[in-house]
């Protein structure tokens, strides 16, 4: 392919800075076969900065996207293994040029405003409309590289190959995620007055476990999480408010509210043709709340949804929700309650 060759012999990886790096292990460890699936790391959500050395990123509101580069072939999988790969052509094309002979990366996959923040609604309307055409894919991580196996490695060395990497071969759809370099509060009050999601930071040292183990950790600008459709209210134009559910420990779907805020024409249409297979006779909540069996639609628990609110209440009611998006990236037996921690 062309644009392809040997990292080692890349003349990225012994710029200043970087030379270091070319002539350690990290560059030529013990060979290792193509992992056919690598499961992502998984962040921590935490209500302050953690102590220790960490570094920080900007938290892009998008999907999770890890790219599998063997020979010729360029596979996209989202964070649970599903392949859309055929769903992003021009990015596939633009991966090709990539110059390894096998890799992974981690990453995410935006629609950008014109003064750079993700869209998020865009994001859904382009893959709605199978126009993804102006998806950018922003890497943040490397896991393997040319035989290596790099999850072993510290995060601030697997990213500054990748950063070597991605500017030896400039792609139109393809950026780096820098690293911001400034006090994680700061950090944090300058993403939420430019309305982004909030800020992620990675332990120094840390390697790449494919686990909630806390070294990745994630700070939001406001409240904001998946939730499962579990039916919906009547209405003249179909459908009235989402009826949501949460998994709780047991792995029961309960009653967790309902939202109509932030639903407009466009996704109602898109409601519609995605909640009507689903319709069934019987509630999949435990606790269904009280109303007119007439006037509830009830569904088949498989369909996910992103909702942000003021907050949830001690009886486990969104309080304040608008209707963010659809999640079709997300299994809905894996959503439940996002709880707060308190990393040391």
């Amino acid at each position: 392919m062309g644009g392809r060759g040997d990292l080692s012999d890349n003349p990225a990886l012994h710029s200043e800075g970087k030379s270091q790096l070319a002539r350690s292990r990290i560059v030529q460890p013990p060979k290792a076969p193509n992992p056919g699936w690598i499961a992502p790391q998984l962040v921590t959500l935490t209500t302050r900065p953690p102590q220790g050395e960490w570094r920080y990123e900007i938290k892009y509101d998008g999907y999770r996207l890890l790219v599998r580069i063997d020979g010729d072939q360029v596979q996209l999988f989202t964070k649970n293994g599903f392949d859309w790969t055929d769903r992003m052509p021009l990015l596939t094309k633009d991966l090709e040029r990539l110059a390894v002979h096998s890799a992974w990366l981690d990453g995410e996959v935006v629609i950008q405003e014109d003064d750079g923040r993700p869209a998020f609604q865009a994001l859904q309307s382009a893959f709605a409309s199978k126009a993804t055409d102006d998806l950018v894919y922003v890497a943040f991580d490397l896991l393997y590289l040319n035989g290596a196996d790099l999850r072993g490695e510290a995060v601030e060395l697997r990213r500054q190959v990748l950063e070597a990497l991605l500017e030896h071969c400039p792609m139109e759809r393809v950026r780096f995620s820098v690293t911001l370099d400034a006090d994680p509060m700061q950090l944090l009050a300058n993403a939420c007055r430019m309305n982004l999601e909030g800020i992620v930071g990675k332990r120094d040292g840390s390697r790449y476990s494919s686990a909630r183990d806390g070294a990745w950790a994630k700070l939001k600008c406001g409240n904001r999480q998946e939730f499962v459709i579990a039916g919906y209210t009547r209405a003249a134009a179909g459908i009235g408010s989402l009826l949501l559910g949460l998994h709780n420990d047991d792995g029961q779907l309960v009653y967790a509210g309902r939202v109509r805020s932030g639903i407009s024409e466009r996704t109602l249409k898109a409601l519609r043709v995605a909640l009507a297979p689903l319709a069934q006779d019987r509630t999949p909540l435990i606790d269904p709340p009280r109303m007119e069996r007439a006037g509830v639609v009830w569904l088949a628990p498989q369909q996910v949804c992103e909702v942000k609110f003021a907050e949830i209440t001690p009886a486990g009611k969104v309080r304040h929700a608008v209707f963010v998006g659809l999640r079709d990236d997300k299994p809905a037996d894996a959503i439940s309650l996002e709880n707060d921690s308190e990393l040391d």
